[in-house]
């Protein structure tokens, strides 16, 4: 079940003895069309019982945003707030915003 959610491959080439990992969310696309959408129609996020949702953020690009040095995994809530807040920034991380 977890492959059609993520989906991870080994590509090897043979003239020059790679091996290198390949992982791709197929629904990634589909997280970042939605996002778009949202933020061209800001009243449709009115539901605020849980919450106040800004971003919705693909698990690759997640994995990536930590990989480039953005804390979001910080064990200090405040950090990791910050480092939220510093990506979403980003070229990257405003394809995740939801709204404005």
């Amino acid at each position: 079940m977890m492959d059609s959610i993520i989906k991870s491959d080994l590509h090897y080439q043979e003239h020059t003895g790679v091996l290198t990992h390949v992982q791709t969310q197929p629904t990634e696309d589909i997280i970042l069309e939605r996002n778009s959408e949202l933020r061209k129609n800001p009243g449709v996020l009115k539901d605020l019982s849980f919450g106040r949702s800004l971003a919705n953020i693909p698990f690759n690009m997640y994995e990536k945003a930590i990989r480039d040095g953005f804390l979001l995994n910080s064990g200090d809530a405040e950090c990791r707030s910050k480092e939220l807040f510093r990506y979403l920034k980003s070229d990257e991380g405003k394809k995740c915003l939801v709204q404005g």
